[in-house]
């Protein structure tokens, strides 16, 4: 577990502090899935066109929230700057009394899809698979330590709510609807939630994105001509194996057996 020390001396405190909730992964795990579809969701209700931007987004029903990879994003962050200054971390405060959506995947699949994130589309990094599940920073130990301190720091809190993406893809409609009871929605449109599934689908998001439907950067491939990057890739489930030598996976394989097993996750994956 990572000792965090939340302070966060930046101009981006501020929209912590007005926040209803705040949503909490890693990179690549599902996070763009999981907003489209409330932001989707969002939009209907409020009878407007599809919009990312919460700004734009005002009306009554829209509850505030706050996206952010905490402390993995303050760990992998590029500039010293924000390291220091905890630009990335929720504040101390925010952090024990705002509600708490915790949206996690198997650490190994997200070792594969953040491998082709920062070679592919941030250019990050520049060596091998096999090396990187191994790199001190983007390593598989350190998101394991990631998630191990999260689990600890929130999970046995009333207002936080574990959501795996493995469940997500197992049975959408049921996890979703329970992610927009977390929020605050009592009563869910069904004409709303039914058009907001299928704007959300990986099939439409994956054809929006190659079309560049998006006005925004989250959404747009790093080279239009090869699929792995792509924002929306493949969203397999234990897919690392396709992936990676026998060596390679015997070492995620140990490596997740360190992993809170409230996760659910520190087992080989069968797939």
């Amino acid at each position: 577990m990572v000792k965090v020390m939340r302070r966060n001396w930046t101009s981006d405190a501020r929209r912590y502090a007005d926040a209803d909730a705040i949503v909490v992964s890693l990179g690549k795990s599902g996070r763009t899935w999981l907003r489209v579809f409330l932001y989707s969701y969002f939009c209907v209700l409020e009878k407007r066109e599809f919009t990312l931007n919460a700004h734009e987004l005002a009306g009554s029903k829209v509850p505030k929230l706050v996206f952010t990879h905490d402390l993995w994003g303050s760990r992998t962050a590029r500039k010293l700057k924000d390291r220091i200054t905890g630009k990335h971390l929720i504040p101390p405060l925010e952090s024990r009394t705002k509600p708490i959506l915790l949206l996690v995947r198997d650490p190994r699949d997200v070792m594969i899809s953040l491998f082709f994130q920062i070679t592919k589309r941030s250019r990050r990094y520049r060596g091998v698979l096999s090396e990187m599940i191994r790199h001190p920073k983007f390593g598989i130990h350190s998101i394991i330590d990631v998630m191990n301190t999260w689990i600890e720091e929130w999970g046995g809190r009333s207002d936080f709510k574990l959501l795996r993406y493995e469940d997500c893809r197992t049975d959408t409609k049921e996890v979703f609807r329970g992610v927009l009871a977390f929020l605050g929605f009592t009563e869910i449109d069904p004409e709303a939630f039914n058009k907001s599934l299928e704007f959300s689908s990986f099939e439409n998001m994956k054809a929006m994105e190659a079309a560049r439907r998006f006005g925004t950067g989250i959404l747009q491939p790093g080279n239009p001509v090869d699929p792995e990057s792509f924002k929306v890739r493949r969203g397999l489930v234990g897919g690392y194996r396709e992936y990676l030598t026998p060596e390679d996976i015997l070492f995620l394989d140990h490596a997740v057996t360190r992993l809170d097993p409230r996760y659910g996750y520190n087992k080989p994956c069968r797939s």
